[in-house]
């Protein structure tokens, strides 16, 4: 491989650490259905990172900051609940996440790692 001219490179890049939701298990239940409206029935539900942004969202699947919920209560245009069109409801499960590391980290190990204090 030398003798190419353009070598390829030996190492690979680090595989992502993809940790479980530290604050809900994968069973087929939306996190704000369960917790809004008391439906537990089993949805087809989408993964969504609790903390997001330039960096964050890797943050949160190496240390398990994610949820999954139904349609409705993740996408843009799924209803006024959706997490990524209302503030408030975003905010509600940012603070539930943060509470549950806290449970058993401090408040500064998730200032480190986020950078900002939800509660």
């Amino acid at each position: 491989m030398a003798d190419l001219m353009y070598p390829k490179r030996r190492s690979k890049k680090p595989r992502k650490k993809h940790t479980p939701s530290i604050i809900q298990p994968r069973d087929g239940g939306c996190y704000l259905c369960e917790k809004l409206h008391g439906d537990y029935s089993v949805k087809r539900t989408e993964e969504h990172h609790v903390y997001f942004g330039p960096g964050q969202r890797d943050i949160s699947e190496a240390n398990g900051f994610k949820v999954y919920l139904c349609r409705k209560h993740h996408i843009h245009a799924g209803g006024p609940e959706a997490v990524h069109r209302n503030h408030e409801t975003c905010l509600i499960i940012q603070q539930d996440v943060q509470r549950r590391f806290e449970q058993t980290h401090s408040r500064d190990e998730f200032m480190a790692l986020i950078g900002r204090n939800y509660l």
